[in-house]
């Protein structure tokens, strides 16, 4: 029992940290973007005015958001 209680956990571990990095993507996509160019610099730093890469990292945390629900929903349908 203490086994699948461990794996129950890391899933919905991973799922909110999935959909907290989604929603972050979704409704801070300027932070999200500094953030990571920032830290890693992996994308290029976004001003005010840079729509087009905020409206790929809103597109990317709708993607990100989609995954988790199809996700949790495949889990859901093979647990019945």
């Amino acid at each position: 029992m203490n086994r699948l209680i461990g794996i129950v956990l890391i899933y919905a571990a991973m799922m909110l940290a999935w959909t907290v990095a989604g929603l972050f993507m979704l409704i801070a996509p300027a932070r999200f973007g500094n953030l990571v160019h920032d830290n890693l610099y992996l994308f290029p730093q976004v001003t005010p005015r840079d729509w087009g890469k905020k409206l790929v990292l809103r597109l990317l945390g709708i993607g990100l958001l989609a995954f988790v629900i199809r996700l949790a929903v495949r889990i859901a349908h093979q647990a019945t």
